[in-house]
Order: structure tokens, then C-alpha cells, then sequence
């Protein structure tokens, strides 16, 4: 008998071919359920190359035994006047058959319904996520055009104004401004733009300024094959500087109402605020937006000089708050007396305008950061979002409020919908990790902080993000490492003290946290009540968290689900504290 012939005595061809008609069914089964799980993509790889490497297996055993009415046995134990492999055929055609029934019915319910909607045209109504993706926007920055390239903040500041207009559209979805302002200064192509920021929609434009007339061009883009949609040109004189960008602000969301929402009855109330003292708020509110210490106190100086001129300035007062906030939780200075301060000038802001949305932000910092009113500071931040629905910014503080108020999973729920919305916000980021630190998800963590220290390298407190990240996983040398590059100098020691105990350099860790009492004192309260905690000592621990209490350390405010103070959790002085912070008990 040839060979061929006896494979096919012994069934190894119907074998192979049943086990590869069975394999390809289990891996479109396998590939639908493991999408809906969530598994990760190697997990199906795995599978699929486990079924190609069990073909072999299965031919060698279908040539080396032989299914009798006795059971398996060895192919050359069996009498071929007994062998019984022609009824097995049958029964393997019959098997083979029924399973290629079942594929060809799985391949027509995959081809013709299940993704039945997704061949339908655009914009009907079974494509509800394209007809989301054409509601979505991005404003980039706006291009100074004047001959002195002298007036990159009103540019931003016209910027800033579109999007405010076109995030009180709660039907319009608007990419974030940190996610926008990543662009400034990059000539990349408008497909990328819309890919990375995930919207249909471009608007972008340029500003000429020449003495006191200034052009203004603004033109929406179809992101995805660059035609143009709408465009306009505005001449005006700058006599009214906030009028003329409240004026383009308003034309230009009336005509995104129009082209990409369908609607004609918009029209946003025009700010009555007037004169250079506008232009000095911008200038200030550029300052403050470069996140730091330093450009927190430039802005101060343009919020004064804006205030001088126009007392009635809400946006300016608003900004004064924002920045008088900023400075105090990072300084060595009196806590009480500066947000006091900061207080008078938001509530001012809100005397002058009750819906100015920043008016009600810069309140909630004070509230959350001194006052320790987790209730009042989350409604501020509600209020807000009302009154600009689609501003990510807002969202992201307010999931960081739920955060410390313990509604771990509500905070991380909005994180994600902040990112989704503003997805090169470098601080939405950051939250995002320490989310997913905090579940234990360290890898995916470091991932996103690796990719914010390719972004920007200098911000701060980066360093220490990732040291943090690391003390969750017990990796006390990489911990080091990182908080060793912190520039934030109380930080920096902050985390060394801690990861130097764990690493039994007991001298070392002395040593940090000395320098961390002497440079920063009592202002550095609740760090130094950490390093305590993390070392055991719960007495120092406990007498620091107390002088933090009395001079209402800003620092408390991350008190609540921080893990550094885990070994203070069932002392009763600790949780004593919390219930004074209104942290216990669900009074949060």
C-alpha cells in the first residue's frame, strides 16, 4: 500500500482537515470574546500559535493510534481485519461538515449584521460615533502675523476666547487647550492634528496687528482632507481690545454653530470690560499659564497693573485670585494671610460677574486648598462646569477633588473622560498615572510618565510622580533615582528621606530629612509627617500632621487615600484628624 494510501486508511487527512476547520472557529470565537474582555493582544497571539502548534501534534497521533470499539490503541496493535477506521471517516466527514456549517453561518452573521452598521454612510443614524466625531473640535493657537511678532498674548488670548465660546456648546466637543497649545509654533499637517486630538474639525488663524488696526483671520478645516469649511477675515481697530476678541469669540462659535451643529440662534453676551487693562490681563494670564513659580508672580504684576486701570475688571481679579493661590500653597509664608487674600479677590471677581466660570474656579482652590470644605469646593467646580460644559480643565480639578474626597472610582472615570477630551494635557496625564499606581497597574503608569518626561523633561514634580510610583511597587533604588532629578527641592528631599529608610541607609535618610525641616520648615508640614509615617515613627508623625493641621498646611489636603501615611491608618490619632478634616465618616 503507498503511502498516501495509508494516510488516508488512517484518517490523518480528515483529522488535519477537521482540526484546522475547528481551530479557525475557535479563534474568531476567541477573537470576538477576548475584544469584549478586554484582553490584551498577545493573549489571542498566544492562543492562535498554540492551536498551529498542536496540527502536528494532532497528524501524529491520528498516524500512530487508532480509535477501535475498545478505546485509543497503538495503530500496530490493531488487526486490520478489525480495524473499524472506515466507520471513523464517516463519522469525522459528518463532524466536519456540521463545523463548517457553523463558520460559514458565523462568517455570514459577522459579515451582514454584526457589522451591518458599519458600512452605512456617514452621518445616519446607525454610525452614532462618527456623528460624535463630527461634532468635535480643535482651536489651535492663532498665528502672530505682525511685523514685530510682539503680540503672542493677544493671540493666545484670542485663542483662549474661542475656545471658552465654543466649550459653553455642550453639544460641540472641544479639544482641551493644553492638547491645542502643544501645536503652537509646529507646522504639522492637519491629518496628524486631528488624529492625535481625535476631532473632525480644525479651526485656525492668524492675527496682523499694525498700530492700532489689527486683521484677524479665522478659517475652519476639515481635519481629514484639509478642505476648508468656513473662513472669514475681521478688520478692526483696537480701541476695545476685549470687545474685539469677545466679538470674534462670539462670530466665530455662531458660525460653528451653524456649519457643523445646524443651528442659528446663538449669539454669546458681549463683555462690557474695556481698555488696556484687558491687555495687561492677557499678558498676566499668558504668565500663568507657564505653571510655575516664576510665572505665577510676572502674572501678579499684569493682574495688578490691569486692576489699577479697570477695578471692575472681573477676568483680571479672577486671575489675581488664581495666581495669589498658586504662590501661597508653594511658598515658606503665612497660609492664613495669603488666601485670605486670594478669597477677597474671587469673591470680588464673583460680585462683578456671577457666572464668570474662572471667577468660580479660583474660589474652589481656596475652599479645597484652606478652607478644607470638600462639599463647597465641589460645588464651585459644578458651577463652573455648568456655566462652560466643555472645558476639560474644569473637569480634570474637579476629578481631583473627588480624589481626595475618596470616590476613587468617580475620579477615575472623569480622569479618563478628561484625557479622552485633552489628550496631551500634560497634567490629566499625571492624574491618570497616579490612578492607575493606585490599582496597581505600575507599568502602564510609568509608560504615561515616560512619555511626559520625553514632552517636557523640566516640569515639575515630575521626578517625584515617578518616584511615587515607584515606592508603591517596593522598588526603594529606582525610587531614589527618580526623586534624586526632582528640582523641587522640598520634594525631592521629601521622597529621599523615604526611600533611603527603606533602603537601610539610615544616616543618609536623617540627613534628608534635616534638610528638608531647615530649607522648608513648618510650611513643609505635611511631607515631613510622611517621612515620619513611612518610617513608623507615628508619635512625630502624628505632632507634625498637627502643626500642619494649626497652620492649615495646604499639604493636608492630599491627606485622605494617600498610601505614604498607610502605617498611621488605624491610629486613633489619625483618624481622629480626618474626622476634623471632614474627611471621616462621610462627611466628605
Amino acid at each position: 500500500m503507498s503511502f498516501f494510501a495509508e494516510l488516508k486508511r488512517r484518517n490523518v487527512v480528515r483529522v488535519g482537515l477537521t482540526y484546522i476547520v475547528v481551530s479557525w472557529l475557535l479563534a474568531q470565537v476567541a477573537e470576538f470574546a477576548f475584544e469584549n474582555f478586554g484582553a490584551p493582544e498577545w493573549v489571542l497571539k498566544t492562543f492562535v500559535v498554540l492551536l498551529l502548534l498542536g496540527l502536528p501534534l494532532v497528524l501524529f497521533f491520528a498516524w500512530a493510534f487508532e480509535l477501535t470499539p475498545e478505546g485509543v490503541k497503538r495503530e500496530k496493535d490493531v488487526d486490520r481485519s478489525q480495524s473499524i477506521t472506515a466507520q471513523t471517516g464517516q463519522k469525522l466527514n459528518r463532524i466536519t461538515i456540521a463545523v463548517m456549517a457553523l463558520a460559514i453561518g458565523y462568517f455570514a452573521i459577522d459579515k451582514f449584521v454584526l457589522n451591518d452598521g458599519a458600512e452605512s454612510p456617514p452621518g445616519s443614524a446607525s454610525t452614532p460615533v462618527s456623528a460624535e466625531l463630527q461634532r468635535s473640535i480643535a482651536v489651535l493657537p492663532f498665528v502672530d502675523m505682525s511685523p514685530a511678532k510682539d503680540q503672542e498674548y493677544f493671540t493666545d488670548g484670542l485663542t483662549e476666547n474661542l475656545l471658552n465660546a465654543l466649550a459653553q456648546l455642550s453639544e460641540l466637543k472641544v479639544a482641551g487647550r493644553t492638547s491645542s497649545f502643544a501645536f503652537k509654533n509646529r507646522n504639522e499637517d492637519l491629518r496628524s492634528i486631528g488624529e492625535q486630538l481625535r476631532v473632525a474639525h480644525v479651526l485656525e488663524g492668524s492675527v496682523q496687528k499694525s498700530g492700532v488696526k489689527i486683521r484677524i483671520t479665522a478659517q475652519l478645516i476639515n481635519a481629514e482632507d484639509g478642505y476648508h469649511l468656513w473662513s472669514q477675515t475681521y478688520d478692526r481697530t483696537l480701541e476695545d481690545i476685549f470687545a474685539v476678541q469677545d466679538e470674534i469669540a462670539n462670530e466665530v462659535a455662531k458660525a460653528m454653530r451653524v456649519t457643523l451643529l445646524g443651528h442659528t440662534d446663538s449669539q454669546q453676551p458681549v463683555s462690557q470690560d474695556t481698555g488696556s487693562a484687558y491687555n495687561d490681563y492677557l499678558k498676566g494670564h499668558h504668565e500663568a499659564n507657564r505653571g510655575n513659580m516664576q510665572g505665577h508672580e510676572q502674572a501678579l504684576v499684569h493682574f495688578q497693573s490691569a486692576l489699577q486701570q479697570d477695578p471692575n475688571l472681573a477676568l483680571a481679579w479672577a486671575g489675581l485670585a488664581e495666581s495669589q493661590d498658586y504662590i501661597t500653597g508653594y511658598s515658606d509664608t503665612d497660609f492664613a494671610a495669603g488666601y485670605e487674600e486670594a478669597r477677597r479677590s474671587a469673591l470680588r471677581a464673583l460680585e462683578l460677574n456671577p457666572d464668570l466660570p474662572e471667577a468660580h474656579v479660583a474660589l474652589s482652590g481656596i475652599q479645597q486648598s484652606h478652607d478644607w470644605d470638600w462639599a463647597a469646593a465641589e460645588a464651585s467646580l459644578q458651577r463652573a462646569l455648568e456655566l462652560r460644559p466643555g472645558d476639560a480643565s474644569i473637569r480634570l480639578k474637579l476629578a481631583r477633588l473627588k480624589n481626595l474626597r475618596g470616590r476613587f472610582d468617580e475620579a477615575f472615570a472623569e480622569v479618563q473622560q478628561v484625557v479622552a477630551q485633552d489628550p496631551l494635557n500634560w497634567d490629566a496625564q499625571r492624574s491618570l498615572a497616579y490612578d492607575l499606581a493606585r490599582r496597581e497597574r505600575y507599568d502602564e503608569a510609568m509608560q504615561i510618565y515616560d512619555r511626559l518626561e520625553e514632552f517636557d523633561g523640566d516640569r515639575t514634580a515630575l521626578y517625584f510622580g515617578r518616584g511615587f510610583v515607584r515606592l508603591m511597587q517596593g522598588d526603594y533604588v529606582k525610587a531614589l533615582d527618580e526623586f534624586e532629578n526632582e528640582p523641587f527641592e522640598f520634594l525631592g528631599l521629601t521622597g529621599e528621606a523615604i526611600a533611603y529608610h527603606h533602603l537601610e541607609r539610615r544616616d543618609d535618610a536623617v540627613v534628608a530629612l534635616q534638610s528638608l525641616v531647615s530649607t522648608a520648615g513648618e510650611s513643609a508640614s505635611f511631607q515631613i509627617a510622611a517621612v515620619y509615617a513611612q518610617w513608623g515613627d507615628a508619635d512625630n508623625a502624628m505632632t507634625w500632621l498637627e502643626r500642619g493641621y494649626i497652620i492649615r498646611d495646604p499639604g493636608l489636603a492630599y491627606l485622605n487615600g494617600n498610601f505614604l501615611f498607610d502605617p498611621l491608618r488605624d491610629d486613633p490619632r489619625f483618624q481622629a484628624l480626618l474626622r476634623k478634616m471632614k474627611f471621616a465618616d462621610g462627611q466628605s
